[in-house]
Order: structure tokens, then C-alpha cells, then sequence
């Protein structure tokens, strides 16, 4: 069987994150085998003709394939001249992502993209976990900014905790806490509003949705949790829900299958978002939890949204350079003393700058790193970025998208956040 043409074909390059994602890929330093896709020939050639900072050899190496959700062929094609489809067409439930994803497990592809629509994972995990078993297909959906940082973290912060208490530990609780400065682009609104359809998507329950294993813990809203790796409280946001079923996923598939990298039988995930103080991070859960009440039970808001950033478009490249993500976990062990930190962080808007890094990343994680990964990857399914080999992505990301990642043991630090502050003067001198 011949090798595929492609190591990675950008489905839905023409969107404002496609546009990012297409310049990413193709300015990357290891060169890959790269094809925008989608219904539009001229626009792919206008993206095509568009990058910057790509000599002409290059640019004419960029393969361009019409493809669309609506002719099933098409993506038949698409999916067979890929090691890995990236798509990023969405939202993923109204637009057909099933049928991609569905063509690369049939051709026995990878597939990447960047949903935070809860109802729709929970779909491809039902649907196709097994078939893409059966063809050692590889599928990861929400791996930008919902919710790879996310698991990552989770992850990286159980193993520290392994690597002083030894790869039997226990970890009971992986607590959260990021602080950001991002845009919000149309097709993000479009995502948020669709979940309106689906109240279980937006609402904070059913944690283990997405996990084969079912854990002890259910999930309340905490109106503020306080942060000790930031010395502050945190708020519950969007994110949250999405984020901790992902998280579960990697947790339940790690459990299920007595893989040494588990995180504990009673392991459980909590996330904040960073605020001022408590009283801020009280006021801001409830208007999150407000806004999610008035997007489900009226449509008018929805709507409104929608025209005030229409899909396919985004901040200025100004703006979005002047976003960031400090992402920090901390995970604890049954023994309650031991505990491990990880810390994550990024300049560039999270959510779209450095989310097209962090798709891509993961996708050449598949492409051009498939001899790394783990045991379960191999084996294929629907899994996360943690399942897959979350240090190979960790590494990935610090060498070629300008991440800092660092892992800590803070057992005995008595202020955790000074411990990050003085991890980053050490760093900053050597």
C-alpha cells in the first residue's frame, strides 16, 4: 500500500483560524507535505497565494482539494491522500464533521479538529471509537485551545506527582487554575450559540459523558474556588464544562486500560478562571452561568451575537498578539503531601494564534512523530492528546511554537505560587 500523498490536509482553510493554520503549516521548520481543502478552488488558491514568508518552491508544493460535507466522495478522496485530516469546518454538528471524521477512519487517517461542542464529541466517541479501533485510525477532536492545554496540564501534573511517589500514586484531585487574554471570533459565537439545541452541552453535569469509566464525583458550580498556584480565586467560565469532560476521557481511558500513566481511581478535575478576588470570581460565575441561561431559553441573544461577530471572522492580528495563556495545574495525591505542578504557558491569543500551533502540533504529533507515541495510539480510537503521548506534544510545542512548559514537584513549598515565580528566575538566569 502506497504511503499517503500528504502528511497533513487543512480542511476549511479559508476560515479565519484556517487562514492562521495554513500560514502555520506552511512556514514550519520540518517542511511537511501540506494541501488546503474545502468547496472553493479559487479561494484555496487565494489562501494558497496569500502566505507570507514561503518561498515560491514551497507555496507550489501546497496541494489544493475540493472537498465538501455535502459530497461524500470527495471527502473519500481528501481522506486517502492524508496521513492526518485537520479539520476545521465548524460548528463541527451543523457542518458535516461527522462525515469527515468518518472518512478518515475508513481510510485509515488520522483526524484533528478544534470542537468544543460537547454533544458533537460525544458523538464521534459513541459512533466511531470502535470502527476507528478496527483501523488503527487515530481521531483527537478539541485539541486547540478547547481543551488541549487543558488535558495536557491534568497530565503533566499527575506525572510529576509519579515521578516522586512513584508510578502507583494516586492522585485524588487535579485543580486548575488559567489566566487569559484572548479575542473571540464568529465561529466561536456560532459554537456557543448552537449549544442553545443542547442544554446538556452548556450545563456542568454529566462529567464522565465522554469516559468509559464512570468516576465517584458529580459536578457542582462552585461560585469560587481559590487558586493556590496563583494565590487567588477563580470563576467557573465556559471552558469548564467541555474542558473537564475531555480531561475525564483521558482519566477513564488511562483507568480502563491499567496503563502505568493512570491517574487514580478517585481521581477528580476542577478548573477556575483567574480573577482579582473572590468577590470578583463569585461575580463573574454568575455571569457566565446568566449568560448560559439566556443563550439556551432565549433566542434573541443568540442571534444578536451572531451579528455582532459574524463566522469567519476574528480580532486583529494586533489584538491578538497581545493575547496570552497562563495555565497552571496542580495535582494532589492521595497521601495529601506530595503534589506536582504544571505550567503552561504562551504569548498569543490562546484561542486562535496559538490554538492554529497547537492543532498543528498535535497533527504532525501523528504525521511525523507515529513511531513515538504511545501503545494506545497505535491501537487507534477516539483519545486525547494525553492518551497519545503527552510529552511528545509538550515537546513539540516548546520547540517549534514558542511554549513554555515546565512540570514541578511542590510538595513542600508552602506558597505554590512563589514556586512558579521562582521556577521562572531560575529559568530566566541559566
Amino acid at each position: 500500500m502506497s504511503s499517503p500523498q500528504y502528511d497533513v490536509v487543512l480542511y476549511g482553510a479559508t476560515g479565519f483560524t484556517g487562514g492562521l493554520t495554513a500560514q502555520y503549516l506552511a512556514t514550519h521548520p520540518q517542511q511537511p507535505r501540506v494541501a488546503f481543502a474545502g468547496r472553493n478552488r479559487s479561494k484555496l488558491e487565494k489562501v494558497r497565494q496569500g502566505l507570507t514568508k514561503v518561498s515560491k518552491e514551497r507555496m507550489e508544493s501546497i496541494g489544493l482539494i475540493e472537498a465538501s460535507a455535502s459530497d461524500k466522495a470527495s471527502l473519500t478522496r481528501m481522506a486517502q491522500s492524508a496521513k492526518v485530516v485537520m479539520n476545521l469546518v465548524g460548528p463541527y454538528s451543523q457542518l458535516g464533521g461527522k462525515d469527515v471524521a468518518q472518512a478518515a477512519v475508513e481510510a485509515g487517517a488520522g483526524y484533528v479538529d478544534l470542537t468544543g461542542e460537547t454533544g458533537y464529541y460525544a458523538e464521534l466517541v459513541e459512533q466511531l471509537h470502535g470502527p476507528a479501533q478496527k483501523n488503527h485510525s487515530i481521531l483527537l477532536p478539541s485539541v486547540g485551545f478547547d481543551s488541549m492545554p487543558f488535558d495536557l496540564g491534568a497530565y503533566l501534573a499527575v506525572q510529576e506527582v509519579k515521578k516522586v511517589a512513584g508510578p502507583k500514586a494516586q492522585v485524588e484531585l487535579a485543580l486548575c487554575g488559567y489566566n487569559i487574554k484572548h479575542t473571540v471570533s464568529g465561529g466561536t459565537i456560532a459554537t456557543i450559540v448552537g449549544g442553545r439545541d443542547h442544554p446538556e452541552e452548556l450545563g456542568y453535569t454529566r462529567p464522565y459523558w465522554f469516559s468509559p469509566v464512570q468516576g465517584a464525583h458529580g459536578q457542582t458550580v462552585a461560585q469560587a474556588r481559590y487558586l493556590p498556584q496563583f494565590n487567588k480565586w477563580g470563576s467557573f467560565s465556559f471552558f469548564t464544562p467541555h474542558n473537564t469532560r475531555v480531561v475525564n476521557r483521558s482519566w477513564g481511558l488511562l483507568e480502563e486500560s491499567g496503563d502505568p500513566r493512570h491517574y487514580g481511581r478517585s481521581f477528580e478535575y476542577q478548573e477556575a478562571l483567574v480573577t482579582a478576588n473572590r468577590i470578583m470570581a463569585s461575580a463573574q460565575t454568575k455571569v457566565f452561568l446568566g449568560l448560559t441561561w439566556l443563550l439556551v431559553h432565549v433566542g434573541l441573544v443568540g442571534n444578536m451575537m451572531r451579528k455582532m461577530v459574524p463566522q469567519g471572522t476574528g480580532g486583529s492580528m494586533e489584538e491578538q498578539l497581545k493575547g496570552f495563556a497562563d495555565i497552571r495545574t496542580l495535582a494532589t495525591a492521595k497521601d495529601t503531601n506530595t503534589k506536582g505542578l504544571s505550567v503552561i504557558q504562551v504569548k498569543g491569543d490562546p484561542g486562535y494564534l496559538k490554538t492554529a500551533c497547537m492543532i498543528s502540533e498535535v497533527a504532525l504529533a501523528v504525521a511525523l512523530d507515529y513511531d513515538k507515541l504511545t501503545p494506545m495510539a497505535k491501537q487507534g480510537g477516539v483519545l486525547t492528546p494525553a492518551t497519545i503521548g503527552g510529552e511528545i506534544i509538550a515537546e513539540r510545542l516548546v520547540k517549534y511554537s514558542d511554549f513554555s512548559i515546565k512540570g514541578l514537584d511542590v510538595s513542600n513549598a508552602k506558597d505554590v505560587s512563589k514556586a512558579v515565580e521562582q521556577a521562572k528566575s531560575i529559568a530566566t538566569s541559566s
